[in-house]
């Protein structure tokens, strides 16, 4: 039995953070583990409320699953708080974990923050160089970087020293360009690797990038390459939301 472990915020909606992330790993074999850094109040739609959880709880939980179960893979969320980003740097400090994704939740889409602005650089500079990717957006990747990104090749070109900077890599996400197809890119600190596919509408779209960077965080844990966990994990949740029909009246 391979063991998963989400790092995120729980969704009482069921379908994004830590819910979402489970059902993910259960899909591709794994046995999720699950350490809650806040508790949210949301619908499909919005996100209400946030509340980080106390930070040694946090702690606690993260170390009692580090600790009592082989752990190959690890997908970070929403953190929550400042010192709930400490706490988690921490962890991975002492546990040296190789494969960590981390899926950097500033916002929901309705516009409710996750992370205050002083916690953005503590973000970067203490949490990143514990990932082996990150997966933002353009928003994102915008405020990470503090730079107005225009298209896919502009981003490609600012993460090429970001990965450097950082210590990771960067999967820049493409729903948000105005790209016809969705256009992709992940970004090592020696290569780049473009991707392209066509833009697909759900009617139902909660919590994609909880999936993608679950997906990626199991497949890049069974030690698939960058490019084939990217390959696979997009498949897996194309496939996962078409095979949603849910209707709310």
């Amino acid at each position: 039995m391979k063991f998963f472990l989400t790092i995120a915020a729980s969704d009482n909606s069921g379908g994004a953070g830590v819910q979402q992330d489970i059902k993910v790993a259960h899909d591709l074999g794994y046995w999720a583990l699950s350490a809650i850094t806040g508790i949210t109040v949301q619908n499909f739609k919005e996100v209400f409320k946030i509340e980080a959880i106390n930070s040694c709880l946090l702690q606690s939980q993260i170390e009692q699953c580090c600790s009592s179960f082989p752990v190959q893979a690890i997908k970070i969320g929403a953190v929550c708080s400042l010192k709930n980003i400490m706490v988690i740097a921490n962890c991975l400090k002492r546990h040296h974990f190789e494969h960590v994704v981390l899926d950097p939740v500033l916002f929901s889409t309705s516009g409710k923050a996750f992370l205050d602005e002083p916690s953005l650089n503590v973000l970067k500079k203490t949490l990143f160089p514990f990932t082996e990717l990150i997966t933002p957006n353009k928003p994102e990747f915008e405020i990470l970087t503090n730079r107005k990104i225009n298209t896919i090749e502009e981003g490609i070109e600012i993460a090429k020293d970001n990965c450097k900077e950082w210590n990771t890599s960067i999967l820049l996400k493409g729903g948000h360009f105005n790209d016809v197809n969705i256009k992709e890119a992940l970004i090592t600190k020696t290569h780049v690797y473009r991707f392209e596919r066509e833009r697909i509408t759900f009617t139902y779209e909660h919590g994609t990038g909880c999936t993608l960077s679950s997906a990626l965080a199991c497949f890049l844990g069974n030690n698939i390459s960058f490019y084939n966990s990217y390959s696979r994990s997009s498949e897996y949740l194309i496939k996962h939301y078409q095979s949603l029909q849910i209707k709310l009246s």
